[in-house]
């Protein structure tokens, strides 16, 4: 089993050594992710029809590798990091589940998702 690091390793090593991949932009790509997205979006239904769970898994690794590539491709150009994608999310999920994350803040567990979006939206603007 790979870990992550691991897999980033790959990523980066793709990204410098592959003729293809090393000229690439967030531009270039958008493409890239939106056909991964969309074989995602079959890979679910395929699994419903035929309970094919390998075509999933293989399509979302697609996917992920499109992160990927794009946080490396950030990362060159001093923007930011994998590492920030993913503290970013994750504090982004704790923010929008504080029945799970901060149930004791009662009146933040009672607000619906729509409403923690807007509260989170508020709160950004106001750091900026």
């Amino acid at each position: 089993m790979q870990n992550f690091d691991e897999f980033m390793d790959v990523v980066k090593r793709i990204r410098r050594e592959c003729p293809w991949d090393s000229v690439q932009t967030h531009e270039s790509l958008k493409s890239c992710l939106i056909n991964e997205a969309n074989e995602v979006l079959e890979g679910i239904d395929r699994l419903e029809q035929t309970h094919d769970s390998e075509n999933l898994c293989e399509e979302l690794g697609d996917v992920l590798f499109q992160v990927a590539l794009h946080s490396v491709i950030a990362e060159e150009e001093g923007l930011f990091t994998i590492e920030d994608v993913i503290a970013g999310i994750s504090s982004k999920m704790k923010f929008r589940h504080p029945k799970i994350f901060s149930p004791q803040d009662k009146e933040a567990a009672e607000l619906s998702w729509e409403e923690l979006k807007k509260r989170e939206k508020e709160e950004k603007h106001k750091i900026r």
